[in-house]
């Protein structure tokens, strides 16, 4: 088994002990663990904040203490453990001062890890919360999204958290990383050293660039492991509290992560020290970074795909592939109904009872909004949709979006829209239907239908789900088999609510805000 190294920066904070005695207490193979840790703290006041724990092997924590004043920030502290403290360590995590874990955090990391199928992969996002002492927050998959510019031009980011019960098989494609939970091959550090220069606010977006430019992938944890305290615990004095300077060092460091991002053009030599060593690589570009990661760093512009963090392996391409499917489908009345193009479910018929029970759903549960994912040619929902203050038709079939924006864009609360539920961000609204569309998707698309789904922010998901299907079968995308959504790989718990739409078939109505 590999062996791993934990860099803990720690500024005059008590919880740096109970993260030690945690990291050791819940390995699988402590023996394997080893840590380095820079103690930020005044001799005297903060004594609480250093040391080890009991039951902590001291031969495993590499320290260097450092008074406060000498400090130059986050960056320059998590240089120096990696360059000063690690050794031959295989793996790399670097996490902060105030984190807990779960049992056998680093043989599921190392496995997680190996999912990836790459050498050159790295695992990283923002944890889910706890507090102190041990109250872990409710277990979701955060998956890193663009958040926005801030007032010096640096894009800062957020998580956005994904219903542990949706979590991909797989650890996901993401282009940017969290500082406090950076799991990578020791080879990524060699390659990419931790800029000192920085002092704090643009390290993510300015490393996520650097390794990606280098050639490194980033990639979101498929499950929970470790969790961070985002509070202030007892309110000890931060960097920018303790030292005067502070202001000139950042005031140094936005200009040199400007400068590094192709925002601006600096000639400060203060501003460009030792950017050979510290910048960008050439496995691939700037240009290309941005690209992927659906950003623009001089424009300030962050497109759909950053801010929902769905970006996954090659989307477009999957997605026209997905659309070529359903375009033949609609094009040959592939599904044989004399009424509709969207099928024999989509009839007046076979959805005579289903209209007013969910007239009666939208009024009970307030939805004045609806995101219709898979509208198809509206045959059925039509009358259904006048009342509301907004209804959006998506579809992945152009031909079909153009049709109905010529027979229905008059009303002037209706809007359609031509995307791919599997890949594309929906809009937000009160609640998506999705009735009889998951059916006709891989379970891969289905599965990721829903976290966008779920990404959207809306309060409400409708959906087709099958009682009596005891497994979930694999199928190409075009064909149609039941699912029964309460099972693998999807796992959504009960609905809280049910509509009849055939036999062992129901409309089921889940408060996503729950799950």
């Amino acid at each position: 088994m590999h062996r791993i190294f934990v860099s803990i920066a720690s500024y005059r904070d008590t919880e740096t002990l109970h993260t030690l005695n945690d990291l050791f207490a819940k390995a699988q193979h402590p023996e394997r663990v080893f840590a380095g840790v820079l103690w930020q703290a005044v001799p005297g006041e903060d004594d609480d904040c250093m040391g080890l724990p009991p039951g902590v092997p001291a031969h495993q924590v590499r320290g260097l203490q450092v008074h406060p004043r000498e400090s130059q920030g986050a960056c320059w502290a998590r240089h120096r453990i990696l360059s000063e403290l690690r050794g031959s360590e295989e793996f790399v995590l670097q996490i902060d001062s105030h984190m807990r874990f779960v049992q056998g955090w680093d043989t599921r990391m190392l496995a997680m890890w190996t999912q990836c199928a790459s050498p050159r992969a790295i695992l990283s996002t923002y944890p889910v919360a706890y507090t102190p002492p041990d109250v872990l927050g409710e277990a979701a998959i955060p998956v890193l999204t663009a958040n926005a510019f801030n007032h010096r031009g640096v894009m800062t980011f957020l998580a956005r958290a994904l219903a542990y019960h949706l979590r991909p098989p797989k650890p996901q494609p993401n282009p940017f990383i969290s500082a406090g939970f950076l799991f990578a091959p020791g080879g990524a550090f060699d390659e990419v050293p931790y800029d000192p220069h920085l002092y704090f606010i643009g390290e993510e977006v300015t490393m996520a660039v650097r390794l990606w430019t280098h050639g490194w992938n980033v990639h979101s944890p498929s499950d929970l492991l470790i969790y961070h305290f985002y509070g202030r615990g007892d309110a000890r004095p931060k960097h920018w509290t303790d030292n005067p300077l502070w202001g000139q060092l950042d005031l140094i460091s936005f200009a040199r992560v400007r400068h590094l991002l192709g925002m601006e053009v600096s000639t400060d030599p203060q501003v460009l020290a030792q950017l050979e060593r510290f910048g960008l690589g050439t496995a691939r570009s700037l240009a290309q970074y941005q690209r992927y990661a659906d950003v623009n760093f001089l424009g300030q512009h962050i497109g759909p795909a950053a801010r929902s963090g769905r970006f996954g392996p090659h989307p477009r391409a999957q997605s026209l592939a997905l659309q070529a499917v359903f375009e033949k489908i609609f094009a040959d009345n592939g599904w044989k109904s004399s009424e509709t193009r969207s099928g024999g479910g989509a009839t007046r018929q076979a959805t005579r009872a289903i209209v007013p029970a969910l007239a009666d759903a939208f009024a009970t549960l307030q939805v004045r909004s609806l995101v219709d994912a898979g509208c198809g040619d509206l045959n059925w929902v039509a009358d259904l949709t006048l009342n509301l203050d907004m209804y959006i038709g998506v579809d992945v079939v152009e031909a079909l979006t153009q049709q109905n924006n010529r027979i229905l864009g008059h009303r002037k609360n209706h809007f359609f829209k031509t995307a791919d539920i599997a890949w594309d961000p929906l809009p937000r609204a009160d609640a998506v239907l999705c009735r009889n569309v998951l059916t006709h998707l891989s379970l891969a698309e289905a599965q990721s239908a829903l976290q966008g789904i779920q990404a959207s922010g809306a309060q409400w998901l409708i959906t087709t789900t099958h009682d009596d299907v005891t497994e979930n079968q694999a199928q190409a995308t075009g064909h149609w088999r039941p699912l029964n959504l309460r099972l693998a790989p999807f796992n959504l718990p009960a609905p809280r609510y049910r509509i009849a739409d055939g036999k062992n078939k129901w409309l089921g109505i889940w408060a996503l805000a729950e799950h």
